[in-house]
């Protein structure tokens, strides 16, 4: 079975780009279905992992991010390979999730190679009229250097609670000779100093999902900043379906990582209360071994 740019427009409900559509079928992104044994071994294993201790998301995990991102950079300054800057994270488990199920990849890369067709689909439609872009929690950068690519007039700024993160922006712009702009940022406790001019637009990928339900000061945050539109992609329980098994597991994951926790229902509160307005709220149905982990939100504060 295979993937091509038909499948993730279908998805979307737009169209994507004639580049784009073409880097995505040069992925070939084959598949196949996980076999009877298979599938129970990977249950069993997911069960297992559940009912054992589990690392949980939060402010202690700075440590952590900042010596994977430190790993990056390290590979960066020595090899000047782009390539270096993406998370290791990538391919860490061969089996992924499609379409609410898991299963066997036959291309090399290829939760990387689908993860950022969607991205940059979601990106490139959404903040295509956008004249400056924020990435919060944007880690080493990878996506920004792709946005780059797409439009090379576009301000783009990285923000991140490591010091790695803009310790690699910084090594990117030597290196490749951009003008990524980067900042220190703390989910947990947001700097208003920061300046989000005229024509803006945020997004997090992944990201967001460390604050567990520690999200509303951001969310205050980015109502008095008043950016043009905010996107996430990021876990949201309530676009999955609990009565399913694979989504069930894939829950229970969220909240054993402490993840990400009824986002989704504080800006639905937030709609109803004539603060923002939610544009899209929608399942990408593809994600890693344990979650469907980039669901999409894309909303804007009501002054806007």
């Amino acid at each position: 079975m295979k993937i091509t740019h038909k499948h993730i427009e279908e998805i979307l409900d737009f169209q994507i780009s004639d580049s784009l559509r073409s880097k995505i079928d040069s992925f070939d992104l084959q598949y196949r279905e996980l076999t009877a044994d298979e599938r129970d071994a990977y249950i069993l294993n997911f069960v297992n992992v559940l009912t054992n201790d589990i690392t949980k998301s939060g402010e202690h995990r700075l440590v952590e991010w900042e010596a994977g991102w430190g790993e990056n950079l390290s590979k960066f300054k020595e090899t000047k390979n782009i390539g270096d800057i993406i998370p290791m994270y990538h391919g860490k488990n061969k089996i992924v999730k499609w379409m609410g199920e898991p299963v066997m990849p036959l291309t090399e890369n290829f939760d990387y190679k689908i993860h950022i067709s969607f991205v940059d689909a979601i990106l490139q439609h959404y903040m295509k009229d956008i004249k400056n872009i924020f990435e919060f929690g944007c880690g080493p950068g990878y996506h920004l250097i792709r946005l780059r690519e797409f439009n090379k007039e576009i301000g783009l700024h990285g923000c991140d609670w490591t010091i790695a993160s803009q310790e690699i922006i910084h090594k990117i712009n030597e290196s490749l000779g951009t003008n990524i702009n980067c900042s220190n940022f703390d989910f947990f406790n947001p700097d208003y100093s920061l300046n989000i001019p005229e024509s803006s637009g945020i997004y997090t990928i992944a990201a967001l999902e460390q604050i567990g339900d520690n999200f509303k000061d951001m969310v205050d945050f980015l109502i008095e900043k008043n950016p043009e539109l905010c996107i996430h992609m990021e876990p949201i329980d309530e676009l999955l379906d609990n009565n399913k098994l694979i989504d069930n597991l894939s829950i229970k994951y969220f909240r054993k990582r402490n993840y990400l926790n009824k986002f989704l229902t504080y800006l639905e509160c937030l709609e109803r209360d004539g603060k923002v307005v939610i544009i899209k709220k929608q399942r990408i149905f593809t994600g890693s071994y344990f979650t469907e982990g980039h669901s999409l939100i894309v909303w804007k504060p009501k002054t806007k």
